[in-house]
């Protein structure tokens, strides 16, 4: 039971006090109305009062034809590419929460060993469906989530690794990037995105941000908590921007109108999506003054390549 709006709470992550930082609504029908997001008031970083619970993730808006899923990979690659082009060729990267593929699918076309790591049953059986036409061994995929990395890598160390919208569903962050950093090796990338925010469209929309999704989502993240969160875990972290434009339109559209959210009414698919496409101009503007939908940043482990 969540307890008065003004009533302190510890923060889960560091134990400090915390502020109250809004009641959101939740795109999940029937999910629970008294909630609360705070933010803690040392680390910096919000969290979902009451903890989330056994929810089943959302599914990724799985591309619907040949022509959607061509456009949709090549969307993905796109924002793969700042990640790919610091890797040689054959470099062994695991996505951690790799949903239907097209990220690891993406990796691999830019000549790189991907191990995709899944905790969903269904997800995983799309993403081996996304990788049947690819050459044995260019992806691998593995029901598991990031705390069993150690078990999935046996002992295998990876040049880098994918966090793409996955920290904030973890019920331990730091646990997960920790176990992230144990099977990388000295110097390995980790790119991670999550939902910003402190971005414009968060502060715009307010409790009806399709970004805060309480009902899945643990952790909300600025800028400054994503840089200190990363950090004691071990990334050195160089920059941390914000997307949107072809990156992220989606938060936007299903703020503006969540009934066409093709991860809740799958129907309305092509509908939400061509929204989405027309809110790119509003999307890129949003990025190009750093108030983006979604924080990225490619860190680095500790230790010498």
């Amino acid at each position: 039971m969540v307890g008065a709006v003004n009533e302190p709470i510890p923060c889960p992550r560091c134990g400090a006090p915390s502020r109250f930082l809004l009641q959101p609504r939740d795109r999940a029908q029937g999910a629970p109305v008294a909630i609360r997001l705070c933010t803690s008031a040392v680390c910096g970083v919000g969290f979902t009062d009451p903890a989330p619970g056994d929810a089943a993730p959302a599914p990724a808006a799985a591309p619907g034809g040949e022509v959607e899923e061509r456009l949709a990979l090549r969307v993905v690659a796109a924002g793969m590419a700042p990640l790919a082009s610091r890797l040689a060729p054959g470099s062994l990267v695991v996505d951690v929460g790799a949903g239907s593929g097209l990220r690891a699918r993406a990796l691999a076309a830019r000549g790189l060993r991907v191990i995709a790591v899944e905790p969903d049953a269904v997800e995983e059986m799309r993403a081996h469906a996304m990788m049947s036409t690819l050459p044995a061994g260019r992806v691998t995929v593995v029901r598991a989530g990031a705390e069993h990395l150690d078990e999935v890598m046996e002992g295998r160390r990876a040049d880098a690794a994918v966090m793409w919208h996955v920290l904030e569903h973890l019920p331990h962050m730091d646990r997960g990037l920790a176990a992230v950093g144990r099977v990388l090796r000295p110097g390995g990338l980790l790119n991670v995105a999550v939902p910003n925010r402190d971005s414009a469209e968060a502060r715009a929309f307010g409790p009806r941000w399709h970004g805060w999704e309480p009902s899945r989502h643990r952790w909300h993240l600025d800028a400054d908590a994503l840089r200190l969160v990363l950090g004691a875990a071990g990334f050195s972290v160089a920059d941390i921007g914000t997307r949107g434009g072809w990156g992220y339109p989606s938060g936007l559209a299903y703020s503006l109108a969540p009934g066409l959210d093709p991860q809740v009414h799958p129907r309305r698919g092509l509908l939400g999506r061509a929204l989405s496409a027309a809110l790119i101009p509003v999307a890129g503007a949003a990025r190009a003054l750093g108030q983006g939908g979604q924080l990225v940043t490619i860190a680095r482990r500790a230790g010498e390549p």
